[in-house]
């Protein structure tokens, strides 16, 4: 936390300096265009968490390239008797990705930390979205060549079924960590339910569920007992949307476009949890 915050502070610093240097030194005359790439280069970095898996040279090596063309268009000329200036903007903003990308990765840390002292760890988890939907691809392809039956899952929670009253500072911060909780406890009745050859990935705020050798007729039993386990356990109402080999679709592509699409058109009348282990009421009482 501490870290964190020192990043932070460092970050805001520079750009302090940074958008104020022609008032501390006026012979440094930057353009327009690098005051706007630093800008967009901090929330870029911010806003996109996958940038930081990239090595920092890899991130400031692309974008030289998309800055001096800009510079080159507005400005007609980045070389010549500019190229001291243009040299010292490029170097404003690498320090300024590298900075950004510091905080970033300090954000990310803090988030995985507080989910895991929230919520804890489970026994078994879903796949990542590439490795799990990678094995449900090549599951697809053996199930189309010997002509077996095949089902895919899209399995996610109806939001409205949660009980939330925030107060609105701590309503978004809340509301994220009641979600991670709530999936968390989600994918760990699914692990425990379905059977170990049954291939289970989290997408985004949504589960795949890859069941080979499940016929059409057997679904119903099964998908109305994983919803009444998750209301009893868990507290919350599923949402299922299915698609069938060969039946629905023929790639795996076109399986998780329809099961998805399903899941998000649904509208079935759920079973309501018969107990509540679990209360995702949060209120906030004044000091």
């Amino acid at each position: 936390m501490k870290r964190m915050r020192f990043l932070v502070a460092i970050l805001i610093m520079w750009l302090f300096l940074f958008y104020n240097i022609e008032r501390l030194w006026p012979e440094i005359d930057l353009t327009d265009v690098a005051y706007t790439f630093v800008s967009v280069t901090v929330v870029v970095v911010m806003l996109i968490p996958r940038l930081r898996n990239l090595p920092v040279w890899v991130f400031v090596a692309a974008t030289m390239p998309v800055f001096l063309v800009a510079k080159a268009w507005v400005k007609s000329s980045a070389w010549g008797a500019s190229f001291p200036l243009t040299v010292t903007e490029v170097c404003a903003i690498a320090l300024t990705t590298i900075l950004a990308r510091w905080v970033s990765i300090a954000v990310s840390e803090f988030e995985s930390a507080v989910t895991r002292i929230s919520i804890g760890q489970v026994d078994k988890l879903p796949e990542s979205s590439s490795v799990g939907q990678a094995k449900m691809y090549q599951e697809v392809r053996r199930a189309r060549n010997y002509e077996r039956p095949l089902v895919l899952l899209a399995v996610g929670v109806e939001e409205k079924s949660f009980d939330v009253a925030l107060d609105r500072m701590v309503q978004e911060v809340q509301h994220a960590m009641i979600k991670q909780y709530v999936l968390s406890s989600v994918s760990k009745t699914l692990c425990s339910e379905l059977e170990d050859y049954n291939t289970i990935a989290q997408s985004n705020d949504h589960f795949l569920v890859l069941l080979p050798e499940v016929s059409q007729d057997k679904l119903p039993e099964l998908t109305e007992r994983l919803r009444k386990l998750v209301a009893e356990q868990v507290g919350v109402t599923l949402k299922v949307g299915a698609a069938h080999l060969p039946g629905d679709a023929a790639t795996f592509e076109s399986l998780v476009e329809q099961a998805t699409q399903e899941m998000n058109a649904e509208r079935k009348p759920q079973p309501q949890p018969t107990r509540q282990p679990q209360q995702f009421t949060m209120e906030h009482n004044a000091a």
